[in-house]
């Protein structure tokens, strides 16, 4: 292989993944499961758009109403079952500490996808700590009006960014992934997928994903490797057509 063309490989692979690794770290994964989907997301949960729910004075008051999802479909809401828990003005739901214990929530179709195989559950979170299984924590599933906890199959960090320090500690904004592998289940007409927040978080955005296919969603690594190969293609595309040009 010539010499320059590995260079300039290399060069434009670095910067795919360059790209690719901020790509991450401003949003959710794209998610393209294969058949038919719903896509739903929640954001813009800020005290402003949601008045009458709890302040900081009365964080550990129920919700008058649970929060619909604000773009997508799939017909979901989200509601504090317990703990603290309100739309603050700082843009996402607080989980205050004030009172100990953080916040639990549930997020619920009524009815759920025709036929479904996977959920795809992504939570933009901040919190106190680097650890970020502490920050969400007690994921868990339960369809048809039953209890059966049943845990994600795939949870992953999707990215880490830091943030100012609060309370005299370390504090981050995680992007995390978890996925349910649900085709061995016969018929599922509803659901409810429930989570734990740590005490002085902020959830700022939520997706859900359905699917009537499962197929495993790909970890952000491998993200990172298909930029490396597009990056690589792109060098060898215009590496030939350079050397067409001056051949011509």
């Amino acid at each position: 292989m010539d010499v320059r063309f590995m260079r300039f490989s290399i060069k434009y692979s670095l910067l795919a993944l360059l790209a690719m690794g901020s790509a991450a770290q401003a949003s959710f994964l794209v998610i393209n499961l294969p058949g038919t989907s719903t896509q739903g997301n929640w954001a813009g949960m800020t005290a402003a758009n949601y008045p009458g729910y709890p302040t900081f004075f009365t964080t550990n008051s129920p919700w008058p109403n649970p929060i619909a999802q604000t773009s997508g479909t799939g017909g979901m809401s989200l509601n504090k079952t317990s703990g603290n828990g309100f739309p603050s003005n700082g843009g996402g739901i607080y989980s205050a500490g004030n009172v100990p214990g953080g916040g639990s929530y549930a997020i619920s179709a009524p009815t759920a996808l025709t036929s479904l195989e996977t959920i795809v559950f992504q939570l933009e979170i901040e919190g106190l700590g680097s650890n970020w299984t502490s920050v969400a924590s007690g994921i868990s599933l339960n369809y048809n009006g039953g209890s059966q906890a049943l845990a994600p199959g795939f949870s992953q960090l999707i990215s880490s960014t830091p943030l100012p320090p609060q309370f005299g500690q370390p504090a981050n904004r995680f992007y995390v992934a978890y996925q349910w592998d649900l085709s061995s289940i016969a018929s599922i007409s509803s659901w409810q997928l429930n989570y734990n927040a740590s005490e002085h978080s902020i959830a700022r955005a939520i997706q859900i994903n359905q699917g009537d296919t499962y197929a495993a969603i790909p970890e952000p690594s491998t993200w990172a490797l298909l930029g490396i190969a597009a990056g690589t293609l792109l060098a060898g595309r215009r590496n030939r057509r350079k050397e067409h040009d001056s051949c011509a």
